[in-house]
């Protein structure tokens, strides 16, 4: 469970006099949705005492007003705030005195972080009942942080659109197309924005469906629960009633017979019905060792669509729309340094931007490139020496072809030594873009020798798809490595 309040807060705003400033201003915005008695009514007598990029605490000394607020308008503080200071931060309210010094501000808001990680705890440990997520049209117009995931602010590139496209199908066609939908790909590429897109589509369509969202993790942990309760029955029930499964992180099932079983069957009466089912994963379905294999033949049904990275393009794109929806203006050359540094995934490349947000408006400093170097460095992973990278691959090749790093660097010719040396070169390549000259250097041989084996691989990838799919996989393995 994540917890807002104590997670590592990389900037904050430290004296009274500042967060009296800015709570000014949220309190005199608070007068386009209130009337000036209504204004001083309820929020007139709050503090501000803590500011970060992730929390605002504030303090009431009556317990009713501190209760009415938390209770009706918490929601429209957190408005205000992200109107005011241009990010979006958690807000919560605790009845005290008012505060008078900064040290005394500390000393309560390390004593309401302690109150809430007991509490977050306590929460953690209770039944596991609502791990299921049955999702309605009213929860769905309702809830922010479902109903920001539409498909008009996912933005597409070569990397995802061919999932996008099949996304969108599935939510704009009445037809039951591509059933079931299988999409893999690294965490934090999109997968779950892209479901959560298809739900608001959907419920905008027909608010009456019954659609059910879980994670691969959370199906086992309700199986359990039902079992040790004895409602296995009920626990069917709701899954088996669904006009649309949705199923993120399908792995976390692999491995767990009883669990496989019980999603076998779901899946087979929602299929039998015409519901639609939608998967994700984080590897393909033929890298899914430890799931069943009827499991994954009822995956092969459908339509697979996979997720990669998103390249530097792309990557620049996320970041202007990021920058855009937090309210900052990003110089060229600071938007191209975070696409080189913040690769891998979008969520990232988020954290990234919304850093940057955070310190702009703590510092009350434009973001240069300084700036955002000095901001983003733990965001950015320490850089491998290629000469590592290199030496990996080539291990990697050997240990998966039984030869020694000699062998494949050496001149010996015979079929497995040949295949793969070309292999390495092709990796090489294609994974780490090594020019044909530096490629040669690595195996003692001219660019044009590089040329010919790289064309070979190519070639045997083409005719023979089993070759293909080691090839992949032991790709994955290097990057693994890598990375």
């Amino acid at each position: 469970m994540q917890k807002n309040c104590c997670a590592k807060e990389v900037v904050r705003v430290n004296s009274l006099s500042e967060l009296k400033s800015i709570w000014l201003q949220v309190y005199a915005s608070l007068s386009d949705d209130f009337s000036d008695s209504s204004r001083e009514l309820w929020f007139g007598s709050i503090g501000l005492i803590h500011l970060s990029d992730k929390l605002a605490l504030l303090t009431i000394p009556v317990d009713f007003k501190c209760n009415i607020i938390k209770t009706k308008y918490i929601d429209v503080l957190k408005e205000h705030f992200y109107a005011c200071i241009g990010f979006e931060v958690e807000v919560d309210i605790i009845t005290h005195p008012a505060v008078t010094d900064d040290a005394d501000a500390e000393a309560v808001f390390k004593e309401y972080t302690e109150e809430k990680n007991k509490l977050e705890e306590k929460e953690h440990k209770k039944s596991l009942e609502n791990d299921i997520r049955v999702i309605s049209a009213d929860e769905n117009g309702s809830s922010n942080s479902t109903s920001y995931y539409t498909f008009d602010n996912f933005i597409t590139g070569d990397s995802n659109k061919f999932a996008y496209a099949a996304c969108y199908a599935i939510a704009n066609n009445d037809e039951l197309a591509y059933n079931p939908l299988f999409i893999h790909g690294k965490s934090g590429l999109g997968k779950t924005h892209l479901m959560y897109a298809i739900i608001n589509k959907l419920f905008e369509r027909d608010p009456s469906l019954r659609v059910i969202y879980i994670r691969g993790e959370e199906f086992t942990n309700h199986l359990i629960e039902a079992i040790k309760t004895n409602t296995t029955e009920q626990f069917r029930e709701k899954y088996r009633t669904a006009d649309i499964l949705l199923v993120d992180d399908i792995q976390f099932i692999a491995g767990k017979p009883a669990t496989q079983d019980e999603f076998f069957h779901t899946f087979d009466e929602l299929y039998v019905a015409q519901k639609r089912i939608i998967v994700t994963c984080d590897r393909p379905i033929y890298e899914m060792k430890n799931l069943n294999e009827r499991i994954c033949t009822r995956f092969e049904w459908g339509l697979s669509a996979d997720i990669q990275p998103p390249d530097i393009e792309l990557r620049m794109a996320i970041i202007r729309k990021k920058a855009e929806e937090v309210k900052i203006t990003l110089p060229e050359d600071v938007v191209e340094y975070l696409a080189n540094k913040l690769s891998g995934n979008v969520r990232r490349i988020e954290g990234g931007v919304k850093k940057l947000a955070a310190v702009q408006f703590l510092s009350g400093k434009a973001i240069t490139l300084d700036i955002a170097k000095q901001a983003i460095a733990d965001f950015v992973p320490a850089e491998e020496p290629e000469s590592d990278k290199i030496e990996k691959t080539l291990m990697a090749v050997c240990d998966r072809y039984n030869i020694s790093k000699e062998t494949i660097l050496g001149k010996k010719r015979s079929a497995d030594v040949v295949l793969a040396r070309h292999t390495c070169m092709y990796i090489l390549r294609e994974q780490l873009e090594k020019t044909y000259e530096e490629i040669g250097s690595v195996f003692s041989c001219d660019h044009t020798t590089v040329m010919s084996a790289i064309k070979k691989i190519k070639r045997e990838k083409t005719i023979k798809p089993s070759f293909a799919n080691e090839l992949d996989l032991l790709i994955k393995e290097i990057k693994d490595k890598t990375n």
